[in-house]
């Protein structure tokens, strides 16, 4: 998620950001594929005092993309490189 909106540029002043990333990472538990008007949905009470409401919704799109290709490559895996202290 967090690479989505940075790759997006969609966050600003940090007035919306957390109710929109909470709103996305709840639509994609309930539905793991939603479409263009399931992420409006889960965004329409939502406000963005900065502007960027289509940047947002771009990260969004790839934030699903994302999870849709990490489902389908599997688990990431696991660095068990250790770390001195």
């Amino acid at each position: 998620m967090q690479r989505a909106f940075i790759e997006e540029a969609a966050a600003q002043c940090g007035y919306c950001l957390n109710g929109m990333i909470i709103a996305i990472v709840g639509l994609l538990a309930r539905n793991p594929d939603p479409g263009e008007s399931d992420i409006r949905e889960a965004l329409r009470h939502h406000l963005c005092r900065c502007g960027t409401h289509m940047e947002i919704l771009a990260a969004a799109r790839r934030a699903v993309r994302y999870a849709r290709a990490d489902r389908e490559s599997g688990p990431a895996p696991v660095d068990k490189t250790e770390v001195s202290p």
